[in-house]
């Protein structure tokens, strides 16, 4: 998991990880990757699923609180923009997913 909580932490020092649904929604950048926290609601889920889809990137819905990967309160739904930090969570994420 430190490896996970490292690249994201790396994202987020870079300004390459959106935090929140409105700016998911609203980014024109290219997204490579959304994390999905667990406990997020179907309606988030399933949105998720359809801007992963729309982007072409891939979603993963974590088993582990989004919060504790981010070390941002009260977050449900992030994306990376970073094509590198993306590719090294989704090689090891394993750690990280649901079943």
């Amino acid at each position: 998991m430190n490896k996970i909580v490292s690249y994201v932490g790396f994202a987020r020092k870079a300004n390459k990880l959106l935090t929140g649904q409105t700016h998911l929604k609203h980014t024109k950048e290219k997204l490579y990757l959304i994390l999905v926290c667990c406990s997020a609601t179907d309606n988030l889920k399933n949105l998720a699923k359809n801007l992963a889809e729309k982007n072409g990137c891939e979603c993963i819905i974590t088993n582990i609180p989004l919060e504790k990967l981010t070390n941002i309160e009260k977050i449900k739904i992030v994306a990376l923009t970073d094509e590198n930090l993306s590719k090294a969570i989704i090689n090891n994420k394993e750690i990280i997913t649901v079943g």
